[in-house]
């Protein structure tokens, strides 16, 4: 039987991660956007316009225009993957105006905890947690097992190393598909071309890989491969629902071959995604109102 627990500002995220006590922040603007999602293209509906926060060049101050209630929550207050939701489908539609101003100093958890805190009043969630089976795949290493090479930057080597993205000249192999130089330092790239996804890394670790296999494809994805350290390859596959350039479109035979991300997992790195069951933590928003309290 599922248990609700309507819990206070909060006091949720704070058990988990033991944070009490934390200072709010100084100044909290929440609001209705004037912001039109109808102008925007699908895919960057409800993301909105963000902008500050820790790690920024303006760590003390944080805004978010036009952006959905679902998308502060999982992207900025809450560390989960969108799969550990459970929430009213008016969240991913309703965008909202956020500015804060935050103590000098605070850390990247400081700052969620209290982000938490004030979306929890001002719009007046009810929460709860629960484990929940949810559909899942492991990484393991195909027959034969791993073709990644490893990376010939050790974890010392700071990724800012090379010239940066803005200058990097990209080199290009015999099939049009792109490389990145030795100079740059480690680098990973994501890039679409004649409707494939392409990821060129030099130094790339099989959990980051998951982390962004698992973002896409909104599904938990655990490593059981044992490979350590990073890796350089380059992976290409399909992009869901966009055909692959004909070859008689002047495409290179090699861009014509557009495998699903299963078998280019494997027959590019010699990884393997063996679907099973598994049981996570999901985060259940009760309740919330679509007007939230204002300043």
């Amino acid at each position: 039987m599922k248990r609700t627990t309507v819990l206070p500002a909060g006091a949720f995220f704070a058990i988990v991660f033991g944070l009490w006590g934390q200072p709010q922040f100084e100044v909290a603007s929440v609001k209705v956007s004037t912001a039109s999602q109808d102008s925007l293209p699908i895919q960057f509906r409800g993301f909105g316009r963000q902008s500050g926060g820790p790690g920024s060049t303006t760590p003390g101050q944080y805004t978010a225009t036009g952006i959905s209630l679902k998308n502060i929550l999982f992207r900025r207050a809450f560390p989960l993957n969108e799969y550990q939701y459970v929430a009213p489908s008016w969240m991913d539609k309703e965008v909202y105006d956020i500015a804060v101003k935050a103590p000098p100093g605070i850390t990247q958890d400081q700052f969620s905890v209290m982000l938490q805190n004030l979306l929890i009043q001002r719009f007046k969630i009810e929460l709860h947690h629960e484990q929940r089976e949810h559909a899942s795949y492991d990484m393991v290493l195909a027959k034969g097992g791993s073709r990644m090479k490893p990376s010939k930057f050790d974890e010392t080597v700071p990724l800012d190393a090379g010239p940066g993205s803005g200058s990097l000249k990209l080199e290009h192999d015999a099939d049009g598909f792109p490389s990145i130089p030795d100079a740059a330092g480690p680098m990973t790239l994501f890039t679409a071309r004649n409707g494939q996804t392409v990821v060129v890394t030099n130094r790339f670790t099989v959990q980051q890989l998951i982390d962004y296999l698992a973002l896409n494809l909104n599904i938990p994805i655990f490593d059981k491969t044992g490979l350590k350290g990073g890796f350089a390859y380059m992976l290409h596959y399909e992009r869901p629902g966009i055909a692959a350039v004909s070859a008689d479109a002047g495409a290179s035979p090699a861009m014509n071959v557009t495998p699903t991300l299963f078998d280019a997992l494997q027959s590019q790195l010699g990884l393997k995604l063996e679907p099973h069951k598994a049981m996570i933590d999901v985060l259940v928003i009760d309740k919330a109102e679509k007007k939230p309290i204002e300043n």
